[in-house]
């Protein structure tokens, strides 16, 4: 505190010195010219006046400056709570969050509000181009994801995740929170497994934040599939809802991504990361399942599959088969993993191998052991290779297809005709069951869109030869389509009209199957495609005479 006085006093000393000095200076150098030294007299007796009104002027400036600066910084500080605008180095882009949904901005937007509002305020015209230039400085160090979404925000994320994307809503936020951790960078040595269907939602969700946040690999920890370099330790199983069609999800993600990833980086840094959010908000039983591999060995899964799966049954005079052949044991464990959510960890030859070790066998049949599983996986089986065929396709051949729905009522009428003393008789199997046992034993049956099963027919039900005896039905009764007056090859019919003297038909005979109203369409359209008419309509008389 004294040197910095000293230092004053010296400044002032100096100053003082100069100033004589260069009056001095003055003097001597115009001491013969009167004129000059009399205009020198009167500069400096005036001095004090101008000094006077410097200071005056000075002090204004400085009043002024300190009453914009405080303007201006209320102005900002109003501004910005009121904005609530965002940056991201990471993509140079801006943010805006109006309290229910996240925005992406451009910055000539921001900028033509701020200054609209400057303009209006008035105070800071002068000031406005330094007034923008310190907001857009104060935005670009506002990361989007030190944002805190509102509850109503969170609330529109979870009521879209929830129920139509995962049946449970700590499975959605587990997932919510995984995703932050991804945005973070944390916990990278985790392996989250996970349905096909949920990879192909993750890798939706990627793009949207490749192209949103400039972020990129955000489901590269997300698997599909187990890989012996993966420790289980590391791995955790997720589940979402398979129901939910690629087009409805894909919508949701299009329209509500950039909230769900500002949830995501919320909830990570609200819960740590995704392991923490298990322990300390999840039941016991979702913790069991998502820790499964974390918590066990390839024995202990074997052995929880045996005791729910396979009984052992030793006893020669049991009437229900003791063995097993490795297709069928093998199917089974799929059936396990897909009815527990859980992805196949272990590879197929080494799960052989594990069974060899555990039950008797010979070559690929084991022993002493059946399943409460087998019986309806063994009459389907029976179904099928007795009443469907496969058929030879070719470029030109109509495309003929069962719906597996179809399959899964076929297979419950010829259950229940069939002569049979077995105790399974009359069965009915849930079609995604039928669909793994036709997967798993007829690979090279196609399948689209899980429901479309192409070039088979069954003997039990020829579909294209009911909708032949339709129309012959319909040639009978073709009197009834005709109106007074109205010559017959005049009469045009739609093809959903032709479909309602179908299904009309199919009234007629008990128990009658009726073919789908798009494999019927099919059916037209393939066969009596030189006889359509504007689009989507045929006359009588060709229908009758093809």
């Amino acid at each position: 505190m004294e040197n910095t006085l000293e230092n004053t006093q010296l400044n002032k000393k100096e100053l003082l010195d100069k100033s004589i000095e260069t009056i001095n200076s003055l003097f001597q150098k115009y001491e013969k010219n009167e004129y000059v030294l009399n205009r020198l007299n009167n500069h400096i007796t005036s001095l004090s006046s101008i000094i006077e009104n410097e200071l005056f002027n000075y002090e204004k400036r400085i009043d002024r400056n300190n009453y914009l600066c405080n303007e201006q910084q209320l102005f900002i500080k109003v501004f910005l709570e009121k904005n609530q605008y965002y940056y991201l180095h990471t993509n140079s882009n801006y943010y805006e969050y109006d309290g229910i949904r996240y925005h992406i901005i451009k910055e000539d937007d921001i900028v033509h509000k701020l200054l609209s509002n400057i303009s209006r305020d008035r105070v800071l015209l002068d000031w406005k181009h330094k007034t923008k230039n310190n907001i857009l400085k104060l935005i670009k160090e506002r990361n989007l994801f030190e944002s805190i979404p509102d509850s109503e925000t969170i609330q529109n994320v979870f009521s879209i995740l929830y129920p139509y994307v995962f049946n449970n809503k700590t499975y959605a936020k587990y997932m919510l929170t995984i995703i932050g951790d991804n945005i973070f960078k944390k916990n990278q040595h985790l392996i989250f497994l996970i349905s096909p269907h949920m990879k192909k939602f993750l890798l939706k969700l990627e793009y949207i934040s490749s192209n949103f946040l400039g972020i990129n690999n955000l489901s590269s920890n997300f698997m599909s599939k187990y890989h012996e370099n993966h420790k289980y330790e590391n791995c955790r199983f997720l589940h979402m809802n398979e129901k939910i069609s690629e087009n409805v999800y894909t919508e949701i993600l299009k329209n509500n991504g950039l909230d769900i990833l500002c949830v995501a980086a919320h909830y990570s840094k609200r819960f740590q990361h995704s392991d923490l959010f298990i322990e300390n908000k999840a039941t016991e039983d979702i913790k069991k399942y998502v820790y499964y591999l974390k918590n066990n060995n390839t024995n202990d899964m074997i052995n929880d599959f045996c005791d729910t799966y396979i009984i052992e049954n030793k006893s020669t005079n049991s009437n229900i088969s003791c063995k097993m052949e490795w297709k069928q044991l093998h199917f089974l464990w799929k059936q396990f993993l897909t009815n527990n959510h859980y992805q196949n960890m272990v590879y197929s030859q080494t799960l052989k191998s594990l069974f060899q070790d555990k039950y008797v066998h010979e070559g690929d049949t084991f022993f002493n052991i059946t399943s409460p599983y087998l019986p309806i996986q063994s009459e389907f089986l029976k179904f099928w290779n007795s009443t469907i065929h496969t058929l030879d396709y070719n470029d030109n051949s109509f495309v003929n297809d069962i719906e597996i729905d179809e399959i899964c009522g076929l297979f419950k009428c010829w259950s229940k005709n069939t002569q049979t003393n077995n105790p399974y008789k009359n069965q009915f199997i849930q079609e995604d069951d039928a669909l793994s046992i036709i997967a798993h034993f007829f690979p090279d049956i196609e399948i689209v869109e899980d429901k479309y099963l192409l070039n088979i027919i069954s003997l039990e039900w020829d579909k294209i030869n009911d909708i032949e005896k339709a129309i012959e039905y319909i040639n009978n009764d073709k009197q009834q389509l005709i109106k007074t007056d109205t010559s017959l090859d005049k009469i045009i019919l739609s093809v959903d009209e032709i479909y309602n003297l179908y299904y009309n038909y199919c009234n007629t005979v008990p128990n009658k199957l009726v073919v789908s109203k798009r494999f019927f369409e099919k059916y037209i359209y393939y066969y009596f495609k030189n006889k359509i008419v504007f689009d989507k309509f045929i006359k009588l008389d060709d229908l009758l005479h093809m």
